[in-house]
């Protein structure tokens, strides 16, 4: 092997590697990144802060909900006694 068919072959390797790491590990990489950046901002809006978050909408929706049902829903009408004999 002469000195030009080594640089050659060395060559495509590294332009091999570029093309493995731009088309895969890049991209991969990117996508991974964004996922757990959504991931985060989930789960910080799935925690109580104090009025702001998702969490706090929906447990504030709730306990509007259970006030409204305990004015709305008529109470259930009681269950004759036995008498003994």
């Amino acid at each position: 092997m002469d000195a030009v068919s080594v640089l050659a072959s060395v060559a495509g390797c590294v332009v091999s590697v570029g093309v493995i790491y731009r088309g895969v590990v890049r991209p991969v990489y990117r996508w991974a990144t964004r996922l757990e950046k959504a991931v985060a901002h989930v789960e910080l809006n799935m925690k109580n802060n104090g009025g702001s978050s998702l969490r706090d909408a929906v447990d504030r929706i709730e306990n509007r909900l259970t006030q409204l049902e305990k004015v709305i829903t008529p109470p259930k009408p009681k269950a004759p006694r036995a008498t003994k004999k």
